[in-house]
């Protein structure tokens, strides 16, 4: 990296930091930079003003695709399949509550409901089985 762009990059990782509003040009260049180790300093220096404690958490999660079929055709997605497809699949709730076992046995307190836009899966399905989550598990969803 040539040192102007070094200079330049370093500058916005400093104001970045410290907390300043970065503009759409700095914070494209912070996604661009080949530079991660920097980054990252930049995000841990972030992160001790504002916790200054030392305390650093995370989140344990598991992302449950619950269905490979989809009507949208996106072009970047290879995991849809289309309706009636052999290889097609929507996980029964008795599936879904097992990966939701597995994730807590783990230590997990989220999970993340992934999939396709299903023709037959309409907001009642997704509100039941929201709420049977709910009733049986201390989860995130």
């Amino acid at each position: 990296m040539p040192g102007n762009s070094r200079s330049k990059l370093r500058d916005v990782l400093d104001r970045a930091s410290a907390g300043e509003r970065l503009g759409l040009d700095e914070a494209e260049s912070l996604l661009t930079s080949p530079d991660i180790l920097a980054l990252g300093r930049a995000a841990a220096r972030r992160r001790q003003r504002l916790h200054p404690e030392g305390r650093v958490t995370f989140v344990i999660d598991r992302n449950i695709n619950y269905t490979n079929v989809c009507t949208m055709g996106c072009r970047f997605c290879a995991f849809h399949r289309p309706p009636g497809a052999s290889d097609a699949y929507v996980l029964s709730r008795e599936e879904i509550f097992a990966k939701i076992e597995e994730a807590v046995d783990l230590g997990a307190t989220q999970v993340l409901m992934q999939g396709g836009i299903h023709p037959d899966l309409g907001l009642q399905w997704f509100l039941d089985l929201f709420r049977a989550i709910r009733t049986r598990y201390r989860v995130h969803i």
